[in-house]
């Protein structure tokens, strides 16, 4: 009878460590950057030897990838809310670019360090293809429900419209990550307003 309990408390350590690992990383890219900061850096601050990292992780990329990996689902509960809310199509995109200027903020740095990994996507079509999908993917669950309302144009297939979001969106955290002085807020909120109407039917 105790063997499950006991394979279920391992898994759980095993998930704890993990996360304390993703954790101490955001906090240590965060502050020093990504070149700044070394394994050994992120085992110190989770409290965990080198071997114990490399255990979960085999190099500092691999964990890049888990924390945009992480991010991605944070973006997928993001949606989730702003679905459950009686908003409009519009509002919801708006709603979508609003959130990533916020998490900018928590703390600051931080999505500068994880969102690198889109250069990696885009130089990568092995690893691109997966994580761009999943992006398209959920565009389009903001857009479905616009597309039964009227919202949403009609004139192009829905999965060009949510690609063409994501190019948007994408695009402009390249911007921001180019240019210390980019107004995030500012550009955010004109890509937001810009993909919101690009997506309407046509008057």
């Amino acid at each position: 009878m105790s063997k499950p309990t006991t394979v279920g408390r391992r898994e759980r350590n095993k998930q704890q460590t993990r996360g304390r690992l993703l954790d101490a990383a955001s906090e240590l890219f965060a502050a020093r950057g990504v070149v700044g900061t070394t394994v050994e850096d992120i085992a110190d601050r989770a409290g965990v030897s080198r071997a114990t990292f490399f255990n979960y992780f085999p190099s500092k990329d691999e964990l890049l990838s888990a924390l945009h990996l992480r991010h991605m689902d944070s973006m997928a509960r993001v949606i989730d809310d702003l679905l459950a809310q009686d908003l409009t199509t519009a509002d919801r995109i708006i709603g979508l670019f609003d959130d990533f200027v916020r998490a900018t903020e928590e703390p600051p740095g931080y999505l500068r360090a994880v969102t690198g990994e889109l250069e990696r996507d885009l130089s990568s079509p092995e690893i691109s293809v997966e994580r761009t999908e999943r992006f398209n993917d959920e565009l389009l669950r903001i857009l479905g429900p616009g597309i039964e309302r009227g919202e949403v144009r009609t004139d192009y297939p829905p999965r060009f419209l949510a690609q063409m979001v994501a190019a948007v969106y994408v695009s402009t955290i390249r911007y921001w990550r180019q240019d210390p002085q980019y107004d995030l807020a500012d550009g955010f909120g004109k890509a937001a307003r810009y993909a919101a109407e690009s997506v309407a039917p046509r008057r």
